[in-house]
């Protein structure tokens, strides 16, 4: 009898242990951290701005222009900025929008023709002139102006009544025309009579236009 109470009371305390080690790993696991979600934040920023691009074939494929600041009225300036951007894409509708939009007319022949855009896609698909109009545009817009007869601002300063040495020094520099072009216009007495360029104080875009 003594041997079957003593039987008992092992199995109950072997029952025991085994319940208490059960609860251990229970409690260990409910205290033990789960596992860490990262959550990744992705942020989406605009691209950058990238510069108007020429048309296949267009003159102004290649250079490398900056127009800096002038002194000038707010009006010119906008005007100015908004022509050179359209030279440098060759976006020849635009720039007779802008031609068009003020003033009674544009000059951009002496010759035929009622489309400024036209007549300029024309001649820089023929590439037959030298310098061609969209690159000769965009690079005289960076070049120092001076003021016409008529009081506009005017590109480049080659273009005054009496220009200096350095004036058709800078068109060579800029490597519109070569120094014989330069000094047949001096010797001839002719003037300046390459691409020129003019906006009214008030932003009129008046010219683009070469020869007499």
């Amino acid at each position: 009898m003594r041997n079957v109470l003593l039987v008992k009371v092992l199995a109950l305390i072997a029952v025991v242990l085994v319940l208490a080690g059960c609860g251990s790993d229970d409690a260990d696991e409910a205290g033990a951290p789960g596992p860490v979600t990262v959550t990744e934040t992705v942020t989406e920023t605009e691209p950058a701005p990238t510069e108007p691009e020429p048309e296949a074939g267009c003159s102004t494929a290649g250079l490398r222009l900056t127009l800096s600041e002038q002194d000038l009225p707010v009006e010119v300036a906008e005007v100015r900025q908004r022509v050179f951007e359209a030279a440098i894409a060759c976006d020849y509708d635009t720039l007779e929008q802008i031609a068009l939009e003020r003033g009674e007319g544009f000059t951009f022949s002496f010759g035929g023709g009622d489309s400024a855009a036209a007549f300029w896609r024309d001649v820089e698909e023929a590439g037959t002139e030298e310098p061609l109009p969209m690159r000769a545009l965009a690079t005289i817009l960076t070049l120092p102006y001076t003021r016409n007869e008529a009081g506009s601002y005017a590109w480049p300063t080659a273009y005054d009544e009496s220009p200096e040495e350095a004036d058709w020094q800078a068109l060579v520099d800029a490597g519109l025309y070569s120094r014989g072009e330069v000094e047949l216009m001096q010797t001839q007495g002719t003037g300046y009579l390459g691409y020129r360029t003019a906006i009214t104080p008030d932003g009129d875009w008046q010219f683009f236009v070469a020869g007499d």
